[in-house]
């Protein structure tokens, strides 16, 4: 069997000596994060909070400079590892989304309505064939789905197929989503995401450790700040369109190469 991970373009990053201070500032960058979420407190320590875009906004935007980084600036690795905040939100908020949503076939739908558009500006953006990270959402939420149901070989065959396919972030997505469901305490949710995230670090790349940060985000963010909403369309249509500006950009001879 081969398993297909994303690949070098999508997660590889070159580590030359600017890359190196860029890289140790960021792990300090990373340190102050997760001693500052994690020695906050919540009485509810489930990390279930309901309607909240806020994080999303932070996960909308770490995407985006991730894939600034990938397409325009591929030399300046700190792009990619702020870029690794925006799975483990994403993943939450899917998790969140599969408790609260009235109809799973309508949420199914859509993601993978918009999965298919954002298709062609992804490979054109991250220069491979890799479905892109709505198709990783999608199995996602059918692994939840399965996991509701108590239909364990269906979710072992999803598990399986994510790693078969090429699709973004591999097997590695579909147990970020489906730990953040199976797990609502929030240090044990949080150990768990700790243990995944090792193995991200040796699947996908190094700054994947980084995405830690993006799980104590979802897990610890402060419960008492104002709360914000978007539309439920905002982050589908954005996706593919910020895509294909970040394409056309490239396009320019400022970037091309």
């Amino acid at each position: 069997m081969v398993v297909h991970l994303p690949s070098k373009q999508t997660t590889r990053v070159r580590f030359s000596s600017l890359a190196q201070k860029s890289f140790k500032k960021a792990f300090f960058i990373f340190l102050f994060y997760m001693l500052f979420f994690l020695r906050m407190s919540d009485k509810n320590k489930n990390f279930s909070t309901g309607r909240d875009d806020t994080l999303k906004i932070i996960g909308i935007i770490a995407m985006a400079v991730d894939h600034i980084g990938l397409a325009l600036y591929p030399n300046i690795p700190f792009l990619r590892i702020i870029g690794r905040l925006a799975f483990p939100i994403f993943a939450w908020y899917l998790a969140e989304g599969f408790i609260y949503t009235s109809s799973f076939k309508k949420y199914a739908s859509r993601l993978f309505f918009f999965a298919l558009i954002s298709q062609i500006p992804a490979m054109l953006v991250a220069k491979t064939y890799n479905l892109n990270i709505l198709f990783s959402l999608l199995l996602g939420l059918f692994a939840l789905q399965a996991y509701k149901n108590k239909r364990y070989l269906t979710l072992g065959a999803l598990v399986l197929l994510s790693a078969i396919i090429p699709v973004d972030y591999s097997f590695y997505g579909l147990l970020t989503i489906l730990f953040f469901y199976i797990f609502k305490e929030r240090k044990t949710a949080f150990l768990v995401q700790s243990v995944l995230n090792i193995a991200g670090v040796f699947l996908l790349s190094p700054i994947q450790a980084f995405s830690l940060t993006g799980a104590a985000l979802a897990l610890y963010y402060p419960k008492n700040l104002p709360k914000l909403r978007l539309n439920k369309y905002f982050f589908y249509i954005f996706y593919p369109v910020h895509l294909l500006v970040i394409y056309g950009l490239s396009l320019l001879p400022a970037f091309s190469k």
